[in-house]
């Protein structure tokens, strides 16, 4: 594909210039010289792409600023977060389930409701797969939420093969033992899925129908994007020596075509960005991390993509973020981490978000 447009001419798609006082993410671990800098590709490079260009598939490796903040230091190892990682997940926002019963019996019934629904789907939609499902199994199963930060699993299996189609975990909010039973409403609003889409889609048509709730796909806005990608940055510690470049991934469109625009920093030079940064690390807050200078941040490394590969990606949109063996996000609500902390930090910014709008 051929784009003899400037990209310096595209209408910029930029940062919203408002500042939270608050402050999010711990960079003092970041201060360590990266000497794996050797024989490495070019690493800058424009790929053309016809594909979905919301569906970027890294390696394994609205508006306004909410008012959150977190103490990086007050993490608790739970076993539920540790399930988490290391794996890739799509999420989902969802509006408060109606009339939700925990009890066991219920949960057993439920379950058999989806897999005599999920059969039905199976025949109706799917008998032309090469696919076999001819025996499933359906689980739904209820946490401690007080506990717990996962509330309700919903697992749907192939016996066939004893692999999972369906992976569904609806996460409580910072607020459930308040809410909890208020109205007969659960609130859940974090979903997080693996598994077949066909089977997604079916199984979320069923809950928002059971349930009388919204479920939709997380588009992260950028500032929230932005974040993100400064706490996996904040978690980074050691694995920052490993690692020689961090991927940043953009979508160019025009009345031509599109492109996906791929950028890598170097991590010798994002920790001297971060250094810049004025910091008293002997004051109480040392570690502090605020909008201000995540967009100073943002900057600096967009104007050295402009100098190390003449793109000026400030006018093009970031759609994806890649820190090797620290995590790979996406703007269209898929992650992947590698860390319980930084998962653990991932979570509870989402759903101070959450807790703090409601659902459009």
């Amino acid at each position: 594909m051929e784009i003899d447009e400037d990209l310096s001419v595209i209408e910029a798609d930029s940062i919203s210039p408002e500042v939270s006082s608050e402050s999010f993410g711990d960079i003092s671990c970041i201060t360590n010289d990266d000497k794996e800098n050797e024989n490495v590709e070019d690493p800058h490079s424009i790929e053309t792409d016809e594909s979905d260009p919301e569906d970027v598939t890294m390696s394994e490796s609205e508006s306004g600023i909410v008012d959150s903040s977190f103490d990086p230091t007050a993490l608790l190892e739970i076993s539920d977060i540790l399930d988490l990682v290391g794996k890739n997940w799509s999420i989902f926002r969802v509006s408060p389930l109606w009339n939700l019963n925990f009890d066991t019996n219920y949960l057993n019934l439920l379950s058999k409701k989806l897999k005599k629904f999920l059969i039905i789907h199976i025949s109706t939609h799917m008998k032309n797969q090469n696919n076999s499902f001819s025996e499933i199994s359906v689980e739904i199963e209820a946490k401690e939420a007080h506990q717990e930060c996962i509330a309700l699993k919903i697992y749907v299996i192939n016996n066939d093969t004893n692999s999972k189609l369906y992976t569904g975990l609806l996460l409580k909010s910072p607020n459930y033992e308040q809410n909890y039973d208020k109205n007969s409403l659960s609130d859940m609003p974090i979903l997080m899925v693996q598994g077949n889409k066909s089977f997604s889609v079916a199984i979320h048509n069923w809950l928002t129908e059971h349930f009388d709730c919204v479920i939709r796909p997380y588009e992260f806005a950028l500032y929230q994007f932005l974040w993100l990608i400064a706490i996996s940055m904040g978690d980074a510690g050691q694995l920052y020596n490993e690692t020689v470049l961090y991927h940043y991934f953009y979508k160019y469109e025009s009345s031509k075509g599109q492109m996906d625009v791929k950028c890598y920093a170097e991590s010798e030079f994002l920790r001297s960005v971060l250094a810049k940064l004025s910091l008293n690390r002997s004051s109480s807050e040392a570690t502090s991390f605020h909008y201000s200078d995540l967009i100073k941040v943002q900057s600096d490394i967009e104007d050295h993509f402009k100098i190390t590969s003449g793109i000026n990606v400030s006018k093009l949109k970031l759609k994806a973020f890649e820190a090797p063996k620290v995590a790979s996000i996406n703007v269209s609500g898929k992650i992947h981490v590698w860390s319980s902390t930084l998962m653990d930090l991932m979570l509870k910014y989402l759903m101070e978000l959450q807790n703090n709008k409601c659902m459009p």
